[in-house]
């Protein structure tokens, strides 16, 4: 059964799907972005807050997070998945 993990505000994601996750100061996550845009791939999760991180899924979707990437690993790979999620990041 496919791991489905809230990622903030709730969104929520499964697990097998990410690819990446990468931080959004990363120069190939600019050329990433773009390519997004104009292929319609881009999904915004991040509520009007400060872009922290970008998840990359299988599908080729790309997806902007508030949350900083070591967060975001910790909750979808190391079994974090807490029901209380930080609103003030």
């Amino acid at each position: 059964m496919p791991k489905i993990v809230n990622i903030g505000f709730d969104s929520f994601i499964i697990t097998d799907k990410i690819l990446a996750v990468l931080p959004i100061e990363n120069s190939i996550v600019k050329r990433l972005k773009q390519h997004g845009i104009e292929s319609g791939k881009t999904v915004n999760l991040t509520f009007g807050k400060r872009t922290r991180s970008v998840l990359i899924t299988d599908s080729g979707h790309i997806m902007f997070s508030f949350l900083p990437p070591e967060k975001l690993i910790g909750k979808l790979f190391n079994n974090e998945n807490e029901d209380k999620i930080d609103r003030e990041v």
